[in-house]
């Protein structure tokens, strides 16, 4: 992205031009003296230690932070030093903090490296550091059992539209002298309406304009020993004479379906504590079209579609965080780059529009043929768009290392044909009869076949056809360092084969290997390249056919299914998402096309939190209601019943 901090380093210190303080101090006599004055103002004086000693040891539970400012991500650092150390294993942190211009990644370092201290926690987080977007960012730290989730853009329209339980807020940032923008009235109201009984704040500032505003809302604040020569600092809690919060129960979810979108999402609920049990028809995991030996991560953008380009940026950024945490090897993950061919005129026409839209995120280059030849290795003969980061995964791989949660059941050979809402919970049946036991909330993700499970939900399913193939090293293709997209796609060499495909057959759902298919992924790749003329007449080694389903609006459907008998019944129009009924705990996550390997992770991540604040925990959402609303799906039953003031989220400039 292009809106970073812009520092001067003094003395090897980051220092803001904009608001001309340092973000943390050393002193000579003390080197440690930025991380000694956090561990004073936000971790002693919100009584972290304590607090998460006193976490149950005996089922999982959450613990959410609110930070103003991440500036160098020094409290951060600290803060999971103090977690890892005192927090118990089933408890998982939830870090969320604003930033309207974040280090790099280079300056974060250099930051990082005044505290020696804290090197492998500064690693697992530059690990997670890259491909940040405008608005919300989500690096997950899975061996500290913590989430960062990062909002990049401006505290005064961040902070009135958030809607969590906080239990503790850092208010850091610079100093109201410095940054009055910040320390104002929308901040307090925010605090007041994410505040629970026992909820408390810490800030370095002793301002009366800061003590006065906490008080106004509703905190009970009271000053304390300031660190250093600061005199006063101040610290409070939200009362505790109201009620206290009722311990919410985690659901117990059934997941239909174990290719990516189903692995995923049990992966993410998982995490965050749910027992999760995983029904598959086949007899191993990944049957599907998340069988294939290779998947390509990139986002297919048109600049005509603000909420498909919106998800497919975002799930871009977030996949390959994702994929890279998940440790697969060489075999299983490479982010190699990749260079999308404007190899005619509508290509040409939309990689120029795509660069100019959306070349500020950072996340692509528009290069000329010579500069793109450069880059690729071989001859290129168009003008591309460059994805440094562009990447390839084994989804089989992928699938495998995370349905190896130990909080997830995976049940095979069992199709799932029937579902019922009893009085204790969801029932499962499948042709040998029913299952017995009961789930909190079922999550549907056997992509074709849900339409027949979920027969009167209004998606409408469409089956695509696509074959890849691998084929031996060939000589003209040795040089080349980046995957290749065209009509389709080309990978560079690894383990001596190069993945090709994938043809695209829409209404064809047939799983049947084609020599013809083989032989258009053949021609295929000999036009991506002119040194690759010959390559239709290379041996393949291996072809796959699958069947993938998408939706008429190319989005995938993700989130609850309602009773449509009460949708029918309604005689006037719903005009807003809040008047539908309220989710049972039947949800759908399906019809992610050809790039379900990139948006599914993504989704999985928004649905189990969605999921889990419907059963009562309020965890930090990953995109705005209107971007979720978009997902809905039964969206086009919507459209049916002209409900045309629910269809808004589809239509305007959607942003998560």
């Amino acid at each position: 992205m292009s809106t970073h901090a812009v520092l001067e380093w003094r003395d090897g210190l980051p220092y803001s031009t904009q608001f001309d303080d340092v973000y943390f101090s050393v002193n000579p006599d003390h080197p440690q003296h930025g991380l000694a004055e956090t561990r004073h103002v936000f971790l002693q004086h919100n009584q972290l230690e304590a607090r998460w000693q006193q976490l149950p040891t005996d089922c999982p539970s959450h613990f959410v932070i609110i930070e103003t400012g991440f500036g160098s991500g020094l409290n951060f650092l600290a803060t999971l030093q103090l977690w890892r150390a005192t927090a118990p294993a089933n408890a998982h942190l939830h870090f969320v903090s604003i930033e309207i211009a974040p280090f790099t990644l280079q300056d974060l370092q250099m930051a990082h490296a005044h505290f020696p201290e804290l090197a492998d926690i500064s690693q697992a987080l530059c690990q997670q550091y890259h491909l940040l977007q405008p608005g919300i960012n989500q690096l997950e730290l899975s061996s500290f059992s913590t989430s960062l989730t990062l909002y990049i853009g401006d505290s005064e329209q961040i902070l009135p539209q958030l809607q969590l339980q906080a239990d503790a807020w850092f208010l850091d940032g610079f100093a109201p002298a410095k940054n009055p923008q910040m320390w104002q009235p929308y901040l307090f109201e925010c605090m007041a309406r994410c505040a629970h009984a026992g909820t408390t704040f810490a800030t370095f500032t002793s301002a009366g304009l800061v003590k006065r505003g906490l008080q106004t809302v509703g905190f009970q604040v009271e000053k304390a020993r300031g660190f250093g020569k600061k005199r006063e600092m101040l610290c409070g809690v939200w009362p505790l004479s109201e009620q206290c919060p009722s311990s919410t129960s985690l659901p117990k979810v059934a997941i239909i379906g174990a290719g990516i979108a189903g692995c995923s999402t049990a992966w993410h609920l998982a995490s965050l504590g749910c027992e999760v049990h995983v029904f598959e028809r086949a007899d191993q995991l990944a049957s599907g079209a998340s069988g294939n030996p290779r998947g390509m991560l990139y986002p297919r953008l048109n600049a005509e579609k603000p909420q498909n380009d919106q998800l497919a940026w975002r799930s871009y950024s977030f996949s390959l965080r994702h994929y890279a945490s998940l440790n697969l090897g060489e075999d299983g993950f490479q982010s190699c780059g990749l260079l999308q061919l404007g190899s005619n005129p509508r290509e040409h026409k939309r990689v120029q529009k795509v660069a100019s839209r959306y070349a500020h995120l950072g996340m692509l280059q528009q290069l000329d043929a010579t500069q793109a030849s450069a880059q690729a290795g071989v001859n290129l003969a168009h003008e591309c768009l460059y994805f440094a980061a562009g990447a390839w995964v084994n989804p089989t791989a992928a699938c495998a290392r995370m349905i190896a949660h130990p909080n997830i059941t995976l049940h095979l050979q069992q199709d799932i044909c029937q579902l019922t809402s009893q009085k204790q919970g969801w029932q499962l049946a499948d042709q040998a009869g029913t299952i017995n036991d009961y789930f909190d909330a079922v999550i549907v993700c056997n992509a074709a076949e849900a339409a027949s499970l979920l027969p009167e939900s209004g998606m409408w399913l469409n089956p695509v056809r696509g074959q890849m193939g691998m084929i031996a090293g060939q000589v003209s293709m040795q040089s080349l360092k980046v995957i290749l997209c065209g009509d389709g796609y080309l990978t560079p060499l690894s383990q001596g084969q190069h993945a090709m495909g994938a043809t695209f057959a829409p209404g064809d759902s047939s799983t049947d290997v084609r020599e013809q298919d083989n032989l258009s992924n053949l021609d295929m790749v000999s036009r991506l390249s002119p040194q690759f003329d010959h390559a239709s007449s290379a041996e393949v080694t291996f072809a796959r056919a699958s069947s993938r389903c998408g939706s008429p609006d190319y989005l995938p459907y993700v989130g609850p299914v309602l009773a449509t008998t009460t949708f029918h019944a309604q005689c006037a129009p719903i005009n807003d998402f809040a008047a539908l009924p309220a989710p049972q705990g039947l949800y759908v996550h399906v019809a992610h096309g050809s790039k379900g390997l990139m948006t599914a992770p993504y989704c999985a991540a928004i649905l189990a939190r969605r999921l889990l604040s419907d059963f009562g925990t309020r965890l930090p959402q990953l995109t705005k209601d209107s971007f979720w609303h978009g997902l809905h799906p039964q969206r086009h039953l919507f459209k049916q019943l002209g409900w045309k003031s629910l269809l808004n989220p589809f239509t305007g400039q959607a942003s998560a």
